[in-house]
């Protein structure tokens, strides 16, 4: 009999859902484990007899959500083997990009996510960060580290490094991420006073940023890919601080996986991504080095071939859908 597995996800509208889980499923069915997913209703009870049916299934694995002592333990009870995936630091309050780290402290929080880590059979992470975290809290249980992927199948590349007139630099994110470009925001404004530029972003909302000219382009799977290959120089800010170095690097990986040569913050996986000499992609630890890095990039056409060609290749090595899905379909199939 083949191994059955019951995915709960957090919602359609979520983009980890997408990518971590249904995006892969299709190299389950090359192993022949059958898989369903159910995505967590808002009702109580409708979520308890979403649980309930957790009994059917060889094992449950619930994404991102961290639910109540109540309703965790009739998760656990009914689910015959439990894990736990997520991809940001779920343990802590979102401030970023806050300089205190008494900001990103609930209480809350870090009792769910300890009662969650020391009752399930294993957690699925997507960096070492949140791996360390689920190690520090739950060293007993066992923690697998699976990065978010990036679809290649068809995936349209960058191959001519000729600056656009005027040259643009590309960012993507929801409108909840928009801080991070909004804490780079006075730096980009300097650089404008210093180069011509425009500043493409895609995204669930529009920005405005006062001193750039900014063109707002409405995310869809369908544009998103076209739309990051006509990116000069993509950039992925990030402020330093507990939550963000939770971060998968998904921005990161998607610019690099179109060729596109990018400028990221050196926090978090960023670091493991971009390569710890900026093999792959440039890394800044300031606001003024993210500046100087894109400079550099503006002047030169060898270093942002180099560095465009290099990060594709990295990531069809690395983060590619077929390698993520293959190992994901492992784990999956042995645990």
């Amino acid at each position: 009999m083949s191994k059955t597995i019951l995915f709960l996800l957090k919602s359609q509208k979520t983009p980890s859902s997408r990518i971590r889980i249904a995006e892969l499923l299709p190299f389950l069915d090359d192993r022949g484990i059958k898989a369903e997913i159910e995505f967590i209703p808002k009702s109580f009870f409708a979520r308890r007899r979403l649980f309930k049916k957790c009994k059917e299934f060889d094992l449950t694995v619930f994404q991102k959500r961290m639910f109540s002592m109540f309703e965790f333990f009739e998760l656990r009870k009914y689910a015959r083997r439990l894990a736990f995936d997520f991809d940001d630091a779920v343990f802590m309050k979102n401030a970023a990009p806050s300089l205190k780290e008494a900001d990103y402290v609930s209480r809350t929080r870090q009792i769910r996510f300890r009662r969650i880590l020391t009752h399930i059979d294993f957690a699925i992470v997507a960096n070492s960060y949140l791996a360390d975290a689920c190690r520090d809290t739950a060293p007993g249980t066992k923690v697998f580290i699976l990065p978010s992927s990036v679809d290649m199948a068809g995936l349209e590349y960058k191959e001519d490094y000729t600056l656009a007139s005027p040259p643009v630099i590309g960012w993507i994110g929801s409108k909840v991420t928009h801080r991070y470009l909004e804490h780079l925001a006075p730096a980009l404004c300097e650089l404008r006073r210093k180069r011509e530029f425009v500043l493409n972003v895609i995204s669930d909302k529009e920005l405005n940023i006062p001193g750039l000219e900014v063109n707002n382009i409405q995310w869809s799977r369908e544009v998103e890919n076209c739309e990051i290959r006509k990116f000069d120089i993509g950039i992925m800010p990030l402020s330093e601080d507990p939550f963000s170095r939770g971060k998968a690097s998904y921005k990161l990986l998607q610019y690099m996986a179109a060729g596109v040569p990018s400028v990221a913050s050196a926090v978090g996986m960023n670091i493991e991504v971009a390569g710890e000499n900026s093999e792959y992609a440039m890394l800044a630890d300031t606001p003024d080095a993210f500046i100087s890095a894109i400079s550099e990039l503006m002047e030169s056409l060898e270093l942002r071939t180099s560095l465009g060609k290099n990060g594709r290749e990295k990531i069809v090595d690395k983060y590619s859908k077929e390698i993520i899905g293959a190992k994901f379909a492992e784990i999956m199939g042995e645990c």
